[in-house]
């Protein structure tokens, strides 16, 4: 008959062992909000977990935990070959910024599920990758009904035209806008575009000085006027010269043109 205190002993050691292996096969994970978590139990999806610190017993490694980011994600594309309306060529620089809003069909669109890594896509590679055809058809439309005059002066239209054909071009994600992050024009037409504007400012100048010139005539023809009829008025302005004269000022009475005319002797001019 086996001893009762090594049967005991042996069930403590085994309920010890046993407690070791749960506790090694429990999996926590915190997750952290925006983000959500999928649960996947033998490559099938299991349920969604909300932000927050969550545990579970896998003894034999069947669950995997994919963490998704619910933040908006701006999607750098590169710059995308375009030809206006007037057949100007010119590249633009978009990034469609996306908002998840189904984290599974999103996640899994984009091969993040794999547990492979060397076949796993990178979530920001796949969106590119789909994106990236998709957005330079859409720019090659918008860009077409517009000259490059109007889409230099409404990039929001543009971009926005873009934005609603790209909205549905992600499963699980909704293209919420794009951004038009640089207009690179060719050094030809960056320079036809400098000279117009370079002409128009030079005009809107001479127009400006043309005016001037008109206004500063009508106050001189106000006030030839205004002397011719008070003569008066001419003997306070050249009083007014004298005193705010500084200097040496020289001052000539009467009509010197009139007196040599007549051949009379001209007075000599003294310093005043």
């Amino acid at each position: 008959m086996a001893d009762p205190s090594l049967l005991a002993l042996g069930a403590i050691l085994a309920l010890v062992i046993a407690a070791i292996a749960l506790r090694g096969s429990r999996k926590a994970h915190t997750i952290y909000p925006p983000a959500v978590g999928l649960l996947y139990r033998d490559g099938r999806f299991e349920r969604e977990l909300p932000p927050g610190r969550h545990a579970w017993f896998d003894p034999f490694g069947r669950t995997r935990l994919v963490p998704v980011s619910l933040a908006e994600l701006p999607t750098p594309l590169g710059e995308i070959t375009v030809l206006s309306r007037d057949q100007f060529s010119f590249r633009l620089a978009l990034a469609p910024v996306l908002r998840i809003v189904d984290a599974q069909l999103f996640a899994e669109s984009q091969q993040a599920v794999e547990p492979n890594p060397l076949h796993r896509l990178m979530p920001a590679a796949a969106t590119h990758m789909a994106l990236h055809p998709l957005a330079a058809a859409a720019a090659l439309e918008v860009v077409a009904t517009r000259t490059l005059a109007e889409i230099l002066a409404d990039h929001d239209g543009v971009t926005g035209g873009i934005a609603a054909r790209l909205e549905q071009a992600i499963p699980g994600a909704a293209v919420e806008r794009v951004l038009l992050t640089a207009i690179n024009l060719p050094p030809e037409t960056r320079r036809i575009f400098t000279d117009v504007e370079r002409a128009r400012m030079e005009g809107q100048a001479a127009l400006e000085r043309a005016r001037g010139e008109q206004a500063a005539l009508r106050v001189l023809a106000n006030a030839a006027r205004l002397v011719k009829d008070n003569p008066a008025l001419a003997n306070l302005r050249l009083l007014q010269a004298i005193e705010s004269a500084k200097g040496s000022t020289t001052i000539v009475f009467g009509n010197p043109a009139a007196a040599m005319a007549s051949g009379a002797p001209s007075m000599p001019q003294d310093p005043a």
